[in-house]
């Protein structure tokens, strides 16, 4: 526990700065199986991906600094030894890996750019501790399934009022047939979202289907 699978693209020249993606798995999973999820798009369309693993069975969702300053230091970390583009760094994750990635991701200091939780919730300690004052501005990509039975639909709405409302720039991606996993078909549309540089050929300027936050 506590380690990470790091992908580094084969014809990375060792000059280039790319994009990283770092990729949180749900509860009682781990990096090395994560990794999988995003491996395919990271080998085709050249960003650096790390899977790290949470230092207990689930992410620290009671305490999240103890597994944040982890994750902190790791993107600090590719930053100085693989020139990952610290302006392009998008934190995903899966279940108890999504709900993190908002407590980690609207922390204070925190240095990824871009969030795409995939079947979690906003965490009531985003109220508690003020992290929604750091929602503003912020690039969240929230993605749901409609049939989830672990976290209904309602929830990504909710929270997707919370955070429009906090002034996150928030798009809400329901999937009508998807339950509570993580609906491969997406990859394509976060890294769009993400990065207009990662989509391919043909989706260059085109945004990926969204659907507003409901009132």
């Amino acid at each position: 526990r506590g380690g990470f699978c790091l992908y580094v693209p084969e014809r990375w020249d060792g000059r280039e700065s790319l994009p990283l993606v770092v990729a949180l798995h749900g509860g009682s999973g781990s990096g090395r199986d994560f990794v999988w999820t995003w491996l395919r798009e990271a080998r085709g369309r050249r960003f650096l991906l790390a899977a790290p693993t949470s230092r207990g069975s689930t992410w620290s969702l009671d305490q999240p600094e103890e597994d944040g300053r982890v994750l902190r230091a790791l993107v600090a970390w590719i930053g100085r030894e693989w020139k990952a583009d610290l302006s392009r760094v998008l934190l995903t994750g899966l279940s108890d890996g999504a709900t993190f990635t908002l407590l980690e991701g609207l922390s204070p200091g925190s240095p990824f750019t871009h969030l795409a939780p995939v079947a979690g919730v906003l965490h009531p300690a985003n109220i508690d501790n003020g992290n929604l004052a750091h929602a503003s501005g912020r690039r969240i990509r929230l993605v749901h399934g409609r049939l989830d039975w672990m976290f209904p639909v309602e929830t990504a709405e909710i929270a997707a009022h919370q955070l429009q409302h906090a002034g996150a720039n928030l798009s809400l991606r329901l999937v009508d047939d998807l339950s509570h996993a993580w609906p491969r078909e997406e990859n394509d549309g976060i890294l769009s979202w993400f990065d207009a540089g990662l989509a391919l050929p043909e989706r260059h300027g085109h945004a990926s289907p969204a659907q507003p936050p409901a009132n």
